[in-house]
């Protein structure tokens, strides 16, 4: 072999080195755009909103089930509720009612 083929053997090599290295990059800049389409407020925003929507529909779905499955169990649960929230003003309707004997 003579020394100017031994020079420039690798050369073949060394060019499809750069064509691998070049693919590379362009795939790391691919991937690069997608993790920063992902990650912009925008975007995150409204998966946000869409997981929302999505969890709240289900738990519409949900409540409308178990109200008509238990429907008196749902009106006492209610009435109970409606009782927490009015407890001061009943407390002073009471109070009116028995200082006045």
């Amino acid at each position: 072999m003579t020394s100017r083929r031994r020079l420039f053997a690798g050369i073949d090599k060394l060019d499809e080195a750069e064509a691998d290295a070049a693919a590379a990059r362009a795939r790391l800049a691919d991937t690069l755009d997608e993790i920063q389409t992902r990650l912009a407020p925008s975007q995150l925003f409204g998966d946000a909103i869409d997981g929302i929507r999505t969890r709240s529909a289900d738990l519409a779905e949900t409540a409308g089930e178990i109200v008509r499955d238990r429907p008196a169990t749902v009106a006492a649960g209610a009435a109970g509720v409606a009782l927490l929230f009015a407890r001061k003003p009943i407390a002073r309707l009471a109070a009116r009612l028995f200082s006045r004997r």
